[in-house]
C-alpha cells in the first residue's frame, strides 16, 4: 500500500505542481511584434514587457513553440495564419532580454499573453534559440498552404509534414486516398512552399503529426487533382468540402519535399553567366565604336591645297603692285 502511494505521489506530483505554478503565475499583458524581416509579416518574435522589447525562446529542452502560438501572434498583427516558425538567425540576433520560454497555448486564447508561460526573464535561454515567425493572409479567396513541421513534443525537418490548408477563414487538412493524392499533387504543394519538388507523396509516421489533432481531422479539401505543372494549389481542380470518402486507407495528406529550396540549377546558372558575359562584351565593343566615331568628328579638317595656292597667288606683292598702278592710271 505504501509502495502504491509512493508511486502515485511521484507520478502525480509534477503535474499538480505544474498546474499550480501556472495558475498562480501572475498574468502580464504584453504586445508582440516581428522584427528584422523584409516586411512586417515576418521576423524575430519580440514581446514588450516592462517597457522593454525582448525575445521568446524555443528551447530544444522544453516544449516547442508551435503553430497554435504562431497563429495567435499573426492574428494579433492583422494576418490570417503563421506559415513558418523557425530559428531567428536569418533575421539577426537580438541584444535585449529573453523574456519568455515554454509557452503553452491551447487554441482557445485570443492573445499570446493569455497562454501559460514561464516567469519573465528567467528562461535560461540565449538568443540562438529565439523564435521567428512568417505570417500570411489569404488573397482573392485562394488557399494558404503550410506544413505542420512543428508540434509540441517534436520538431520535424522543415521539408516534411502533414499539409494544412487555410481556406475561407478555416484551417483544415486534405483528405488522402489512393485516387486523389499522389506525386503530382505533392509536387505542386512543395513548389508553392518554395521547394524544387516532392520526393514522396507522404511523410514518415514520426513526422506525420499536427498541432491540431489528426485523430479527429478537420478535412477542408475532399478531393484534389493536379497535373504537376501548376505553381500553386489554387490552380488545381479542388473539391472544397469535408466529405472525405469512408475508407480504411483514408488519412491526412502529407508530403516530403526536397531539402533544397527552389532556385537556378547549375546549367541555368552557367547559361545566365555566359549571357551576361556576352552582353558585357557587346557593350564594350559598341562603346569603343561610338568613341572612335566621335573622335574622328572632333578633328578639324585641313584646307584644300589648291585653295591655299590660289590665296597665296592672289595676295602676292606683285599682284598688289599691279593693282595699284592700274588704279593710278
Amino acid at each position: 500500500m505504501l509502495t502504491y502511494a509512493y508511486m502515485l505521489a511521484i507520478t502525480c506530483f509534477p503535474t499538480v505542481l505544474s498546474q499550480w505554478w501556472y495558475t498562480t503565475t501572475p498574468t502580464v499583458q504584453f504586445q508582440v511584434r516581428l522584427v528584422g524581416g523584409p516586411s512586417s509579416s515576418e521576423g524575430r518574435l519580440e514581446v514588450l514587457v516592462k517597457d522593454q522589447w525582448g525575445t521568446v525562446c524555443d528551447s530544444r529542452y522544453s516544449s516547442r513553440f508551435d503553430y497554435i502560438g504562431g497563429d495567435l501572434v499573426c492574428r494579433e498583427l492583422g494576418f490570417d495564419i503563421a506559415i513558418d516558425i523557425k530559428n531567428s538567425d536569418s533575421y539577426g540576433r537580438s541584444t535585449g532580454p529573453v523574456w519568455l520560454n515554454y509557452i503553452y497555448c491551447t487554441g482557445e486564447e485570443d492573445f499570446l499573453w493569455q497562454c501559460d508561460n514561464d516567469y519573465f526573464g528567467s528562461s535560461g535561454c540565449d538568443h540562438s534559440e529565439d523564435v521567428a515567425i512568417r505570417c500570411a493572409s489569404a488573397k482573392d479567396g485562394e488557399p494558404i498552404v503550410r506544413l505542420s513541421t512543428t508540434n509540441r513534443y517534436n520538431k520535424a525537418p522543415r521539408n516534411v509534414g502533414n499539409i494544412e490548408v487555410f481556406y475561407n477563414g478555416k484551417l483544415g487538412h486534405i483528405c488522402r486516398y489512393d485516387s486523389s493524392w499522389g506525386i503530382d499533387e505533392a509536387n505542386v504543394v512543395c513548389k508553392e512552399l518554395g521547394f524544387e519538388r516532392a520526393t514522396k507523396a507522404d511523410a514518415p509516421e514520426r513526422y506525420a503529426d499536427s498541432v491540431y489533432s489528426v485523430y479527429r481531422p478537420n478535412y477542408i479539401i475532399a478531393e484534389i487533382d493536379c497535373d504537376g505543372t501548376e505553381g500553386r494549389l489554387a490552380e488545381c481542380d479542388i473539391d472544397y468540402s469535408s466529405n472525405c470518402r469512408s475508407s480504411p486507407s483514408n488519412k491526412v495528406a502529407s508530403v516530403t519535399c526536397t531539402n533544397k529550396k527552389a532556385g537556378l540549377s547549375s546549367g541555368k546558372v552557367a547559361g545566365v553567366t555566359i549571357a551576361c558575359l556576352l552582353s558585357i562584351i557587346m557593350f564594350i565593343v559598341v562603346s569603343v565604336l561610338i568613341y572612335v566615331s566621335k573622335k574622328k568628328k572632333s578633328i578639324p579638317q585641313q584646307p584644300n591645297q589648291q585653295d591655299e595656292t590660289q590665296v597665296v597667288f592672289t595676295n602676292s606683292p606683285s599682284n598688289v603692285q599691279q593693282q595699284q598702278q592700274m588704279t593710278m592710271s
